[in-house]
């Protein structure tokens, strides 16, 4: 078979666009870092790292949650320790309270120091993490317990609607983060508020036989649901860990399979920008004039 220039120069021509492909191949990998910069440079490895980055992005919507779900139980702990203190206080006055030799002035003293616990009971009731109130159940902008102006007596807000917060931290896993006010804190208002009519009425024998044993019962409940909080705590701190090892793990699966070894690329670009110029050379000596060209 003759073959003539023309067969040459198509040859040559066909060659050297191949080689211009492989060139820019290598350069966008090397501006881009990435070895994957569209799903035909490698359609199986695109494929997974499309998989990889939803699970990326899930395990980072999960963590999110986890760490919201967190700020709420310390947030929650907190109230809970300080509404431990003022109950340990609370029961400190009680027995101080039923002592026979405590005068009218003592106990009008130990009258006004409950009368200022019962409200920082209620600040602690009340308590918020990030403006939404921590025992209203599903009714988070409103307070759960309320104060009667006339009374002073403290009572659960009947506006708020109750039920459990969950968050999702985990495919099929949720944590329920929120405890029911009324669950935590009405007996220990009931009790106090016994505990401030005793006092105005001089009645001892109803604090030593009941007042005592009703704050000693709501600060074993507050004790109760400080453990339960601090349990849901440690798995929610758990569960973080692992999610964080999670997104570590999957970051370095998606750098294996996109990510370019820069050095190498490097090299191949600068081996490629040879033979091309190398082609280009070649090709100017291969590709003899024709008088078309000296006619024109």
């Amino acid at each position: 078979m003759r073959v003539t220039q023309s067969m040459i120069a198509e040859n040559f021509t066909r060659n050297l666009m191949q080689n211009l492909k492989r060139l820019d191949d290598i350069n966008s990998q090397t501006s881009s870092e990435k070895r994957i910069n569209r799903p035909s440079d490698d359609p199986v490895g695109a494929a997974m790292a499309i998989k990889l980055r939803r699970q990326l992005s899930a395990i980072k919507q999960y963590n999110s949650n986890a760490q919201q779900a967190l700020t709420w139980m310390k947030d929650t702990e907190t109230a809970l320790t300080n509404a431990g203190d003022v109950i340990q206080r609370l029961s400190e006055l009680a027995v101080e309270a039923a002592n026979g030799t405590q005068t009218d002035e003592d106990k009008g003293k130990i009258l006004d120091e409950v009368k200022e616990l019962k409200d920082q009971l209620l600040k602690e009731a009340n308590s918020t993490s990030l403006d939404r109130y921590l025992f209203s159940g599903y009714s988070t902008d409103k307070a759960p317990f309320i104060k009667d102006d006339v009374s002073g007596n403290i009572q659960a807000n009947p506006d708020i609607v109750d039920g459990a917060i969950n968050y999702n931290v985990g495919q099929s896993e949720t944590i329920p983060v929120n405890l029911k006010g009324s669950e935590v804190f009405g007996d220990i208002f009931e009790a106090v508020e016994k505990f401030e009519t005793a006092l105005e009425n001089n009645d001892g024998e109803t604090i030593s036989n009941e007042v005592i044993s009703d704050i000693k019962g709501a600060l074993n409940t507050v004790l109760k649901y400080r453990s339960q909080i601090g349990a849901r705590t440690n798995r929610l701190e758990a569960t973080v860990s692992r999610l964080e090892a999670n997104e570590v793990d999957y970051k370095a699966q998606l750098s294996s399979i996109e990510d370019v070894d820069l050095a190498q690329a490097i090299t191949d670009l600068k081996m490629e920008e040879s033979v091309y110029r190398a082609a280009l050379a070649v090709g100017a000596r291969i590709i003899q004039p024709t008088l078309v060209d000296f006619l024109s």
